[in-house]
């Protein structure tokens, strides 16, 4: 194997939550009365820091509105979480990770509580070594997070391999020097994904063939 360790992103990559996002998102544009988004526009624009991508769809990103527009997200998606599936396939790459004596984690631009209860509630927890998140709800990014992540695990880079679905994920791996596939059925689009250097899939079922020598 090529791969040590399994870095996971979780929205979008590991669990299938984008229309419920784009869902309170109108819900939030509906509020200020401002144009909806289409599933289209979001998987072409969506990007981190949230608060950016907020701004470029007219909501108001001073500190205190931000700070409730965050937290009605929140609110909502904790609501809505239940309905959330896998990923297709995905359970059977953490069979194949963990069969194979690679370790995974998962990194998280969520919070630390809400993504350990996420992972709990589809009983994942058994095939993570630990799950990093952060201590707010504003969707900052996880830039500075994913370098307490990857010291943790303790390996050369070229032993650990990050799988996302966004081009924030294609930064966060760039910014540590590890390589990265990003998954096409996630928060962004295959045309914005393609954007980056990294190799993009279309489904779990292409991942065995990147991990193996």
């Amino acid at each position: 194997m090529k791969y040590s360790h399994i870095i996971w992103d979780w929205n979008g990559t590991i669990i299938n939550d984008a229309c419920i996002c784009v869902e309170i998102v109108n819900e939030l544009l509906e509020e200020f009365k401002l144009r909806p988004v289409t599933i289209e526009d979001y998987f072409n624009n969506f990007s981190f820091p949230v608060k950016s991508y907020y701004s470029r769809l007219g909501l108001p990103i001073d500190s205190i509105s931000y700070k409730s527009l965050s937290e009605k997200f929140i609110v909502n998606y904790r609501k809505k979480f239940p309905t959330c599936k896998l990923q297709k396939g995905v359970r059977n790459c953490f069979h194949y990770f963990k069969k194979n004596s690679i370790k995974q984690s998962v990194l998280s631009a969520g919070n630390q509580i809400d993504l350990n209860d996420f992972i709990s509630f589809h009983l994942l927890t058994p095939f993570f070594d630990f799950a990093s998140g952060v201590d707010d709800v504003f969707a900052h990014g996880k830039k500075e997070l994913a370098k307490h992540h990857f010291d943790k695990i303790g390996l050369p880079t070229s032993e650990v391999l990050l799988i996302g679905d966004t081009l924030h994920d294609a930064e966060v791996a760039a910014e540590l020097g590890l390589n990265c596939i990003l998954f096409s059925g996630g928060h962004n689009s295959k045309e914005l994904l393609l954007k980056s250097s990294c190799p993009v899939i279309e489904s779990f079922a292409e991942v065995s063939s990147w991990v193996q020598d």
